[in-house]
C-alpha cells in the first residue's frame, strides 16, 4: 500500500513538472524570447536541470519507493522548472501589464524554487548517496550545517529587497527589505568550502568501506563529476565561462538514478578507468604543450616564436606514448589492481602463506588486488574451504590448482560486472597465486592424513588394549584361578589322601602348560618371537618352510633378500613380515598358482613383492587382508597397491625405513 502511494506521488511529481516544462515553453513563445536570452537568463539552464532531475526522481521513486534521494531529486527538479516557468511568466507579464502583486508572488517562487536546486536539496541527495542514510550518526553535523547553509539562502532570497534582473519595484511578496550583513555572507560562504569537502569525504568513505554493490554505484557518480570538472573546468579556474557548460551537471542527477537503480548496466570500472586515461593523458599533453610554449617565448625572440611552437608540438608528440603509458598503469592499478603486474601481485600475495595458514585472509587480499567481486577455494572433491567477498550472482570462471601434476583444489571468482570472460593479467596473476595455494592444499591434506592417522593409531591402540584385556580376563585369568584352586587342594590332600593329591597336582601341571600356550599366543601376536631371533630374513624363511606343511596343496615359495640384510627398525620389520605372511596367505587361499616369489629390495624404502603365476580374476574386490596390508603400510607413512599383474597376482609395498628409525 505504502509502495502504491509512493508510486502515485511520483506520477503527480512528474505531470507537475511537464506542465511547469510546458508552461515555460509556452510563454517563452508568446513573449518572443530569442535564443540569447534563454541562455542570458538561464532559463534553458534550469529546464534541463529540472528534467535532469525530474526524470531520475521518476526512475528511483518508481523502482525503490519511498528512496529519500529520488524525493530530494524530485523537489531540486521542480524547483529548477518553477524557477524556469515563473521567469518566463515574468517576461510575459511584464509585456502585457499584469497586476504589480501576481508579479511579486512570482518573484518569490522565481527565488525560492531556484535556492531548492543545485544549492541546497541536492547536496543532501549526495550526503545520503546512495542507500538514503548517512554513512553514520557522526555525520550529523554535516547534514543539518547544511540544511541551516541552504534555508539561510532560500529565506533570505525571499525576504530581501532584490528585484527579477533590476525591473525596479518587482520584489518577491515576501520582501522586508533585509539587507543581507556582509559578515553573514562572508561566514557563509566560508561555511560551503568545509562542507563541499564533508561532502566529498563522505563519499570517500562510502567507497572505502562499502561492498561491492555500493563501490560500483559511487564509481557512476565518479564518473559523472570528472566529466563535469573537465568540462567546467575554465569556469572554476576563472570564475566564468559558457553558461551551456553548466548543463553538465545533469549528468549527477542522471548518474546517481542509474547507479541506484541500474548500477551493474554496464562494466563502470573499464568505462571510468578509459575517461581517466584519456582525460589524464590530455590534460597533461595540453599543459606540457603550453608550458613549452611559454617557456620557448620566454628563451627565444619573438621572430622565431612559430619555430619554437613547432618544437613543442614535436616534443610533446614524442612524449606522448610514456604519458599514455605511465596514465595507463595508474588507471588500471586504481581500478584493476595489480593485474598489470602479475608477477609481483603474486609474489606480495603468495609471500602471506609463509606467515599464516588463514586461507580466508589470502583470498581477501587476492580479491582487493585483483578488485574482483568474491572469490573461492574449494579441495578437489568439492570441499568448501575459504571465500572472500560478496557475490553478485554474476558469472564465474575456475582456475584449477595442481601440485606435481594432481587435481588438489580449485579457484573460482566471480567476473567483474560487463565482463564475460576472465582477463588474461587476472589469469597469469591466479596462476601464479595457485602455486603456494596448491602447496598449501597439498599441506592441508597431509596434515588430515596424519591426524586421521593419529586417530587411526589412537583406536587401533584402544582396540589392542581391549584385546588383551579380554584375552587375560576370559583366557589367563579363570586358567589361573583354576590353578590356584587345584594347587590348594592338592595342598590340602597330601596328608590324607596322596594318590588324590597326585592327580590334582597333575591336572595342574597340564593347565599350567595351556596358560604358557595362551601366553606365547599372546606375546607372538604382539610380535612374533622370530622377528627376535631370526630377524626379518630368518622369520620370513621359517615360515616360508611351514608351509608345506600347512597347505592342502603343494606350492612353490622362494625368498629374495638382499645380503647382508641392513638393521630395521622393530616397527618395519613387523609390517614388513605381516605384509609378507597376509600376501602369502592371500596366495594359498585364493589363487591357483603353483609358484609364489617373496623379494625384499631396500634403498631409502624396504619394498616388498609378492607375486604369483597364478591365473588373473575376471571381477575381484578387496578384502581385510588387503586392507589390512595397506593400513601397515600407511601406518609408517608408505604405500601398497595389489591387483593382476603380467604373470599372475603382485603385491607390492613401499615403507620408508629412515624416517622410522629416527
Amino acid at each position: 500500500m505504502a509502495d502504491r502511494r509512493a508510486r502515485a506521488g511520483v506520477i503527480v511529481a512528474g505531470v507537475a513538472g511537464l506542465v511547469l516544462t510546458f508552461v515555460a515553453i509556452v510563454f517563452a513563445h508568446l513573449a518572443g524570447v530569442s535564443w540569447r536570452d534563454w541562455v542570458d537568463t538561464y532559463a534553458i539552464t534550469n529546464i534541463v536541470f529540472g528534467v535532469g532531475f525530474v526524470l531520475p526522481a521518476s526512475v528511483i521513486g518508481w523502482y525503490r519507493p519511498g528512496h529519500l534521494v529520488g524525493t530530494l531529486f524530485m523537489i531540486s527538479g521542480l524547483g529548477h522548472l518553477v524557477t524556469a516557468a515563473g521567469g518566463m511568466l515574468l517576461t510575459y507579464g511584464f509585456q502585457h501589464g499584469w497586476p504589480l502583486p501576481l508579479e511579486r508572488t512570482l518573484v518569490t517562487f522565481y527565488f525560492a524554487g531556484w535556492q531548492l536546486g543545485i544549492g541546497f536539496l541536492a547536496n543532501i541527495a549526495l550526503l545520503v548517496f546512495p542507500d538514503g542514510r548517512l554513512p553514520s550518526r557522526r555525520w550529523l553535523p554535516v547534514l543539518w550545517l547544511t540544511i541551516v547553509a541552504g534555508l539561510y539562502e532560500t529565506v533570505s532570497s525571499v525576504l530581501s529587497d532584490g528585484t527579477f534582473f533590476d525591473h525596479p519595484g518587482v520584489t518577491s511578496i515576501l520582501t522586508v527589505g533585509i539587507v543581507q550583513p556582509n559578515l553573514a555572507d562572508a561566514v557563509f560562504d566560508l561555511l560551503f568550502i568545509p562542507l563541499n569537502i564533508a561532502w566529498v569525504a563522505a563519499l570517500v568513505v562510502r567507497y572505502l568501506r562499502g561492498d561491492e554493490r555500493t563501490k560500483r554505484q559511487l564509481l557512476w557518480l565518479i564518473l559523472a563529476l570528472i566529466a563535469m570538472i573537465l568540462l567546467n573546468t575554465q569556469r572554476w579556474i576563472t570564475g566564468n565561462g559558457p553558461i551551456l557548460l553548466l548543463l553538465s551537471f545533469v549528468m549527477i542527477p542522471l548518474a546517481v538514478g542509474v547507479a541506484i537503480v541500474r548500477h551493474q548496466l554496464f562494466d563502470i570500472r573499464l568505462v571510468l578507468s578509459r575517461t581517466l586515461l584519456y582525460g589524464l593523458t590530455l590534460t597533461v599533453i595540453v599543459a606540457l604543450y603550453a608550458g613549452l610554449v611559454a617557456t620557448f617565448s620566454m628563451l627565444v625572440p619573438p621572430t622565431v616564436e612559430r619555430g619554437a611552437q613547432a618544437g613543442a608540438a614535436i616534443m610533446v608528440s614524442i612524449a606522448f606514448t610514456p604519458v599514455l603509458l605511465l596514465m595507463r598503469r595508474l588507471t588500471d592499478r586504481a581500478f584493476y589492481g595489480g593485474r598489470s603486474d602479475p608477477a609481483r601481485t603474486a609474489q606480495q600475495i603468495g609471500q602471506t602463506l609463509h606467515h599464516e595458514d588463514d586461507l580466508g585472509g589470502v583470498l581477501d587480499r587476492t580479491r582487493t588486488a585483483l578488485r574482483i567481486p568474491w572469490i573461492e577455494l574449494s579441495t578437489a572433491d568439492g570441499a568448501l574451504l575459504a571465500q572472500a567477498g560478496t557475490s553478485q550472482e554474476g558469472p564465474t570462471v575456475e582456475v584449477p590448482l595442481r601440485y606435481r601434476g594432481d587435481h588438489v583444489g580449485t579457484v573460482r571468482v566471480e567476473l567483474r560486472r560487463g565482463e564475460r570472460s576472465l582477463h588474461t593479467a587476472d589469469r597469469d596473476t591466479l596462476g601464479l597465486i595457485g602455486t603456494p595455494l596448491a602447496v598449501a592444499l597439498h599441506a592441508l591434506q597431509l596434515t588430515e592424513q596424519v591426524r586421521q592417522a593419529r586417530v587411526a593409531t589412537v583406536e587401533a591402540a584402544g582396540a589392542e588394549r581391549v584385546r588383551l584385556q579380554r584375552e587375560l580376563h576370559d583366557g589367563l585369568g579363570p586358567s589361573l584361578t583354576s590353578v590356584a584352586f587345584r594347587a590348594d587342594a592338592a595342598s590340602n590332600l597330601l596328608r590324607s589322601d596322596v594318590e588324590a593329591a597326585g592327580r590334582l597336582i597333575g591336572e595342574v601341571r597340564a593347565d599350567l602348560r595351556t596358560v604358557i600356550n595362551d601366553v606365547r599366543t599372546i606375546v607372538y601376536g604382539l610380535r612374533p618371537i622370530e622377528l627376535d631371533q631370526l630377524g626379518l630374513d630368518g622369520a620370513l624363511r621359517e615360515h616360508v618352510a611351514a608351509v608345506p606343511r600347512q597347505a592342502e596343496r603343494e606350492i612353490a615359495v622362494e625368498v629374495e633378500v638382499p645380503h647382508p640384510m641392513p638393521a630395521l627398525s622393530p616397527a618395519v620389520e613387523l609390517a614388513a613380515y605381516r605384509i609378507a605372511k597376509e600376501a602369502l596367505t592371500n596366495v594359498l587361499r585364493h589363487s591357483s598358482a603353483r609358484n609364489c616369489c617373496i623379494s625384499l629390495r631396500i634403498d631409502d624404502h624396504l619394498h616388498i613383492d609378492v607375486s604369483d603365476d597364478g591365473s588373473k580374476p575376471t571381477r575381484w574386490r578387496p578384502g581385510v587382508g588387503l586392507r589390512s596390508i595397506a593400513e601397515r603400510a600407511e601406518e609408517l607413512g608408505g604405500t601398497a597397491t595389489a591387483g593382476p599383474a603380467a604373470n599372475g597376482w603382485r603385491v607390492t609395498a613401499r615403507i620408508p625405513i629412515h624416517a622410522s628409525k629416527a
